[in-house]
């Protein structure tokens, strides 16, 4: 079993008709809605003291939990096989691809794929080890995106990398050192690879880029911050890399 708090990831788990019981501790215009959508969607709702679902789901539960079913797919729903999915896509018909470098801050993920979802990304690319790819904590941070935006977990970013060149993609790699991202010139077929906040991109995935991408800053002089927060930086290139495209 694996629990949503948020009331954002239960909404949206609840439109996508998710298999589970939503517990209910208050009663309120906003806990209304999502009685009424889990009575819509076929799933059952419990009212219950808040102390109980405090000790079930945790203790960022605010009124309304939903435990979602083992082998409802939830979370696995938008999950691709990587090679599958490019041997599907023409390189850079619909947005670039995001790859992520050993990001283990679920907030950090989450955010990022908000990102992702509102930009229309249509692929991430995160790494099994040493990464945080799904959770309470993505889905929090997500507003409940995370489980619309498809994603390829893959046991190795480099070869993963190298899988997407040969079907005709381009690699940029976010980081120091780089040109400044408003004098590159993206690729259609863009895959943006974004590392950690202090460790950067890992050495062997910077071998692996075509174009180095740094984002110019004005630091204050004597600033002891280095770097942008990674979710930040991941919305910064996104926007840059869509700026002057016309929509969909």
């Amino acid at each position: 079993m694996s629990w949503l708090t948020s009331r954002h990831a239960i909404l949206a788990s609840l439109n996508r008709g998710a298999s589970g019981v939503l517990y209910l501790c208050d009663d309120n215009r906003r806990t209304a809605e999502l009685r009424r959508l889990a009575h819509s969607a076929g799933v059952e709702v419990r009212n219950v003291k808040a102390d109980w679902l405090r000790r079930k789901a945790g203790t960022s539960v605010r009124g309304a939990a939903l435990e979602l079913h083992t082998g409802s797919g939830e979370e696995k729903r938008s999950q691709v096989v990587l090679g599958d999915w490019l041997d599907k896509n023409k390189p850079g018909r619909n947005g670039p691809i995001l790859a992520l470098d050993h990001i283990t801050d679920p907030q950090n993920v989450g955010a990022i794929l908000r990102s992702a979802h509102l930009f229309g990304v249509p692929l991430v690319i995160i790494p099994a080890r040493r990464s945080v790819h799904s959770g309470e904590g993505i889905q929090r941070s997500s507003a409940g995106a995370a489980v619309d935006v498809t994603t390829a977990i893959v046991s190795n970013l480099a070869s993963a990398l190298r899988d997407c060149r040969r079907h005709g993609w381009w690699i940029y790699v976010a980081d120091t050192g780089g040109t400044p991202l408003p004098e590159v010139a993206f690729d259609d077929a863009a895959v943006i690879v974004l590392g950690a906040e202090g460790k950067g991109v890992s050495p062997g995935i910077s071998r692996l880029a075509d174009v180095t991408v740094t984002i110019p800053d004005r630091r204050p002089e004597n600033s002891t911050v280095d770097s942008f927060n990674v979710s930040v930086a991941t919305g910064i290139v996104l926007y840059e890399w869509y700026r002057g495209r016309a929509p969909a």
